[in-house]
């Protein structure tokens, strides 16, 4: 009788294992959500703070932008979608393209479109002056920093909110719509 009990409490407590093994390997908990903020412009502190964000990409990046010319910021765009990353841009039109006297403000999505990559224009505000971009559906990277060479010589800062999906969400919503009122860049 007493080894049926104990054979008895083996079959309970191993039933027990399973039941939560089963039950640990169906939640998933995702990390903490992480909060870094950079400062520059000594030693191109943001812009590589920023590199570092889009490198780190393996599904998506949603881009808007004001001033987009850093050359350093569309390789890594670039590569980013090399590495089956959906990338894609909304910039703002007056700035990027109108009023671009330099040709600068057009290398950079010309470059982009070229090598597969979605881009958008927006004008249907008087300044398109957003400055972020949502990676993964999970992280934001926002700040002062424009994505051009000139903020090099700025004081910027940046600010990446890792592992938040509501903050992440809100960004994207914000981003699908500017998107969606903006026209398709064609290379010039």
């Amino acid at each position: 009788m007493a080894a049926v009990l104990v054979n008895r409490r083996i079959v309970l407590i191993a039933m027990c294992c399973c039941c939560c093994m089963a039950a640990g390997a169906q939640t998933r908990i995702d990390p903490p959500a992480k909060i870094e903020v950079g400062f520059g412009p000594e030693n191109d502190r943001v812009e590589r703070f920023v590199l570092r964000c889009l490198a780190e990409a393996t599904g998506s990046i949603r881009l808007a932008a004001y001033a987009f010319s850093a050359p350093r910021i569309v390789d890594a765009l670039i590569d980013a979608h090399k590495r089956g990353v959906d990338v894609k841009l909304v910039v703002d039109f007056r700035h990027n393209i109108e009023d671009d006297r330099k040709g600068l403000g057009r290398t950079a999505p010309n470059r982009l479109v070229n090598a597969g990559i979605a881009v958008r224009t927006n004008n249907l505000y008087r300044t398109h002056h957003d400055k972020y971009s949502v990676i993964d559906e999970r992280t934001v990277q926002t700040a002062s920093y424009n994505y051009a060479d000139s903020a090099k010589l700025n004081s910027e800062n940046a600010i990446v909110v890792q592992n938040d999906k509501a903050v992440a969400a809100q960004y994207l919503a914000h981003w699908n719509e500017r998107y969606r009122t903006g026209h398709d860049y064609n290379t010039h």
